[in-house]
């Protein structure tokens, strides 16, 4: 600690090392990533050198020197999260309360997600307009009866000595098609979940992407990352409150109307009435620097008045961005391309690429200066608390 703490002083920037969230739903097991100073076991370490700390105590011992002076003031002791979220299945259909989100995609696994990668935010405009006022009310008993329909199966599948069937898939969808053959009674409850899952389905909007999208989402909105569709995710932490969990087993569906005991934690299907029902708009990167070949876009997502601001930086090779007059902390991380940061030193400190595991670069506010050297074509993302 006494080591980082002084190279930090010295204005040295730190390498984020990941905090890895096992998950049922990601590529080898681990969903997320993540890149911040959550308290306790969860907390990413900050590397210097041969040297390593946990991320929110040293950010507790020397606030003023990483964040800035005026970033404390303002927020106290705060960091943003950012994620890297790689799942092989599709991700819960969720909405927040009380934040905004962002997607930056950063990778597609074509052999998870074929030809048409796509994810889900907000409710389609086919349902928006078909079902106007009521969509919400709509939506519920969807819900309910997808609910339903899956603990039918699992339950009989369960009762006909099926659980290790059920385990070996992790999915009760497609363990259900491997005995529906040979068990009229499945073969039933299978087509009738089916046809509850394709009317569901109905009232998600699904969006193509590619590497290198945009996705705001903001408070209130259904969203659902797609399987194979590695993004990077910066956020102010909050509370979720999730709908609709797939087949995955052995997840139970557990919501007001059908409370399972077994279930760890139940579905927030009474908090339909908070969905944003407004159509989904991707929203416009704000150009706010354009000039000796590099350019600045504010990303979309409304964080400022939270304390974040995210900046999509795009640099032609050979270029060169000056940061003078530091009084807030920058997080860097490479989309794609490569380049680096050069302090007032002159030594040179390596931009990580944002891949699963990899790293991400923390610039202290007391570094006073810098520059951004650009060795491709190269565009970064810059995460930050604006002050004036």
């Amino acid at each position: 600690m006494e080591k980082i703490i002084k190279s930090v002083k010295n204005g040295t920037p730190i390498y984020i090392k990941p905090y890895k969230e096992p998950k049922v739903w990601g590529i080898g097991g681990i969903g997320e990533y993540w890149y911040g100073a959550e308290k306790g076991e969860k907390s990413s370490l900050g590397v210097i050198g041969k040297n390593s700390v946990p991320l929110d105590m040293l950010l507790k011992a020397i606030p003023h020197e990483l964040l800035g002076e005026k970033v404390f003031k303002k927020y106290g002791i705060f960091l943003p999260l950012v994620k890297i979220l790689t799942p092989a299945g599709r991700l819960s259909v969720q909405f927040h309360d009380a934040k905004n989100e962002l997607w930056v995609v950063t990778g597609i696994h074509k052999e998870i997600t074929g030809n048409k990668p796509d994810l889900i935010v907000g409710f389609s405009p086919k349902a928006l307009k078909k079902h106007k006022g009521n969509i919400r009310k709509e939506y519920l008993k969807a819900l309910e009866v997808y609910g339903d329909s899956l603990n039918a199966l699992i339950s009989s599948m369960e009762e006909k000595g099926m659980r290790v069937t059920l385990s070996l898939s992790g999915n009760a969808i497609k363990a259900a098609e491997n005995v529906k053959d040979e068990d009229p009674g499945i073969k039933k409850l299978l087509g009738a979940l089916k046809s509850a899952g394709e009317k569901l389905d109905g009232f998600y909007h699904h969006v193509r992407v590619r590497i290198g999208d945009v996705i705001p989402v903001p408070k209130g909105t259904l969203h659902a990352l797609g399987p194979g569709i590695e993004v990077v995710e910066p956020q102010i932490p909050g509370p979720t409150q999730s709908l609709e969990d797939g087949a995955t087993y052995p997840v139970r569906y557990n919501f007001p109307a059908h409370p399972a005991a077994t279930a760890k934690k139940p579905l927030d299907l009474d908090r339909v009435g908070e969905i944003n029902i407004s159509e989904w708009k991707k929203g416009e990167i704000e150009t706010i620097f354009d000039k000796d070949q590099v350019s600045v876009g504010r990303m979309p997502g409304k964080f400022e008045e939270k304390g974040m601001q995210v900046n999509r930086i795009s640099m032609n090779k050979g270029s060169r961005l000056v940061f003078d007059g530091l009084k807030t902390y920058h997080i860097y991380v490479v989309v794609s391309g490569n380049a680096a940061l050069q302090g007032l030193d002159e030594e040179k400190y390596n931009i990580p690429k944002a891949v699963p595991g990899g790293e991400m670069l923390l610039v202290p506010a007391c570094i006073g200066g810098f520059e951004v050297l650009s060795g491709a074509n190269t565009e970064l993302l810059d995460i930050f608390t604006p002050v004036p």
